[in-house]
């Protein structure tokens, strides 16, 4: 017997079908009405972590929706829709572990802080049209199954931890930033991560010039920052992200080849590249 297609509409889809949608919200309506709940995956970069999430299970059966991090599209999709099936049997997800979603080691399902579901999940926040839903985050381990608060855990396994009065430590600052378009992270262009050490002048770092000269060292890849005042004693290492953060016109260099630098007037000034002449060594 043939599934019925909108064997899941709700008083929700009937009046999203009385309105005119363009074609992703249609797909997005129609897999709601037909499985319960559409699943969206936002694709991450090489620096930045990705993130998948559903729309429709609220509605359709009172459960929380759930949100994973970090996961491959193809794996959090699949997970995210057995633990549907799972919340509209009866399961309390919340409650204990579960082995059998991600590969072969354990998952659980921690309730997620409201701020996180209104940076992240934009297309379902459009769903429910200001009515607050709950959403439990599918938090995963390590190849060991060490979980982020366990001793030994696996740094390449890192997601945020998006629960109410989390602590905002560096994972969560930095996948914030990476999705928020005020930051320098969430299109950051230096094929160098944002994490690298860059060497910032005294009045550079304190802010009493802004950037002017940017050196890409053709030795060791080192990025130099300078004021007018070019270098001097008090200098620092910072991450390479602050300053861009300061001054997103930095991030017109993320192209500057090794050994190039490139320098201006002023902020508003075009950036004038130049090749570093080798140095003779006899001289």
């Amino acid at each position: 017997m043939a599934l019925r297609k909108n064997k899941f509409q709700t008083a929700r889809t009937r009046k999203f079908r009385e309105s005119k949608l363009g074609p992703e919200d249609d797909r997005t309506i129609s897999h709601v009405e037909e499985f319960g709940c559409s699943v969206v995956s936002v694709t991450g970069s090489k620096h930045d972590l990705g993130w998948s999430y559903t729309i429709g299970i609220f509605d359709t059966c009172g459960k929380p929706e759930i949100i994973t991090v970090g996961l491959p599209p193809k794996t959090a999709h699949s997970a995210l829709n057995e633990g549907a099936k799972l919340l509209r049997s009866g399961v309390d997800l919340s409650q204990g572990r579960r082995h059998d979603l991600i590969g072969e080691v354990d998952c659980e399902f921690r309730p997620v802080d409201p701020k996180w579901v209104e940076h992240l999940m934009d297309w379902a926040v459009w769903y429910y049209d200001g009515v607050e839903f709950p959403v439990l985050q599918a938090v995963y381990p390590d190849l060991e199954n060490r979980f982020p608060e366990d001793e030994g855990f696996d740094r390449a396994f890192e997601q945020p931890l998006m629960q109410p009065n989390a602590p905002m430590a560096r994972a969560e600052n930095d996948f914030w930033a990476s999705t928020d378009p005020t930051s320098s992270l969430f299109s950051w262009k230096f094929p160098d991560p944002p994490h690298t050490g860059v060497y910032l002048s005294k009045t550079v770092n304190e802010g009493t010039e802004p950037v002017t000269f940017v050196s890409h060292d053709a030795e060791d890849g080192a990025w130099q920052l300078l004021g007018n005042s070019m270098s001097g004693p008090g200098g620092v290492i910072s991450c390479f992200h602050h300053p861009i953060d300061r001054d997103p016109s930095i991030a017109e260099l993320a192209d500057l080849p090794l050994g190039w630098y490139a320098e201006r007037d002023k902020i508003g000034e075009p950036w004038v590249r130049r090749k570093r002449e080798p140095v003779d060594a006899s001289e």
